[in-house]
């Protein structure tokens, strides 16, 4: 079986009210790494449940307030078995 990882980094909505602002940031760490100007996680396609809780719990804070969200596939022959714990 091929692995992959895949990369989430998301963008916070800096149009919100404070109040919504902080409710995106707590959703947003539950899940995601701050390194100063983005939100972001490197995921191990080998935990393909974990893979998707993460992805559903940020389409659920987009839908909430906004934020940009992508997702980046990175082959398999690319991985260098350096994933991110989650």
């Amino acid at each position: 079986m091929e692995t992959f990882d895949v990369i989430v980094t998301a963008r916070s909505n800096t149009e919100l009210a404070p109040a919504q602002f902080d409710q995106q940031v707590a959703m947003l760490k539950q899940v995601l790494a701050w390194n100063g100007t983005t939100w972001g996680m490197r995921l191990s396609g080998s935990h393909t449940e974990h893979v998707g809780t993460v992805l559903t719990h940020l389409f659920e804070v987009a839908r909430l307030y906004g934020p940009a969200i992508t997702a980046q596939l990175v082959p398999a022959a690319q991985v260098d078995g350096t994933a991110v714990p989650g």
